[in-house]
């Protein structure tokens, strides 16, 4: 028979989990934008980035569902991009930020991956409300 993990620690499970994928994912898109997307327009990187890393997530594990939130440009060629995710025990957000080196000024100028980096951080992970709520649903039920 196996314990049941306490809420803190179905927690910390998924955040050490997110954090593993988090590393793959980095490796994954460096590669990607690297070879693939070596020299695209620099005002397509976001979309193309957020559709790589939500096409990651999808293949590399179907128990984990994201979803994009926002996504904000710093100065030229930097772009962050926010997601919110969940799986069965925990719901989190990470970031994903990109630095290009831009061949030009402009927007439509080709851009190269200098760096990525793939975010967690422990203080935006939670329990999902399913493990929070039993006791109400169970409660309201009688």
């Amino acid at each position: 028979m196996t314990d049941v993990k306490s809420g803190p620690q179905l927690v910390e499970k998924a955040f050490a989990y997110m954090t593993n994928l988090s590393r793959e994912c980095r490796k994954a898109l460096t590669a990607k934008f690297g070879q693939e997307y070596k020299g695209i327009p620099f005002d397509s990187v976001e979309p193309t980035m957020c559709k790589e890393v939500e096409s990651w997530f999808a293949e590399r594990d179907k128990n984990i569902s994201i979803k994009h939130e926002k996504s904000s440009s710093g100065k030229p060629g930097e772009v962050l991009v926010t997601y919110s995710g969940n799986n069965k025990d925990a719901h989190f957000k990470f970031q994903v930020d990109g630095v290009f080196t831009l061949a030009g000024g402009s927007l439509t100028s080709p851009a190269y991956v200098k760096n990525i980096n793939v975010t967690v951080d422990k203080r935006d992970f939670a329990l999902n409300s399913k493990w929070t709520g039993i006791s109400c649903s169970i409660e309201n039920e009688v």
